[in-house]
C-alpha cells in the first residue's frame, strides 16, 4: 500500500519537472529567437547607417574621439602636488559617507 503511494507520488513529481523542464526549454528558444532578431535588426540599422555616413562625417568623429582621449589622458594622468592622482581624488570625493 505505502509503496504505490510513493510510486505514485514519483511519478506525479516526475511528470511535473518533466512539464516544468519543457516549458523552460520552449520559453529560452523563444527568448533565443526573439534576442537573435533583434540582434539583425540592429546590425542592419547599424550597416545602413554607417555605410550612408560620408567620409567627411567619419574623419570628424575620429578626429573628436582623438581630442578627448587626450583631454582625459592629460586630466587623469597628471599627479597633484600632494603626491596622489587626480582620478583617485575624484574617486574618493564620489563616495558617500551616511
Amino acid at each position: 500500500m505505502l509503496k504505490d503511494q510513493a510510486t505514485d507520488t514519483l511519478s506525479t513529481v516526475t511528470g511535473q519537472a518533466k512539464e516544468a523542464l519543457g516549458n523552460v526549454t520552449d520559453r529560452a528558444s523563444e527568448t533565443w529567437d526573439d534576442v537573435s532578431k533583434r540582434g539583425a535588426d540592429y546590425y542592419r540599422q547599424g550597416s545602413r547607417a554607417v555605410s550612408n555616413a560620408d567620409s567627411a562625417t567619419v574623419a570628424s568623429l575620429c578626429i573628436a574621439g582623438a581630442i578627448g582621449f587626450g583631454i582625459g589622458w592629460l586630466v587623469f594622468r597628471q599627479k597633484s602636488y600632494s603626491g596622489d592622482y587626480v582620478a583617485r581624488r575624484m574617486s574618493d570625493s564620489s563616495d558617500r559617507r551616511y
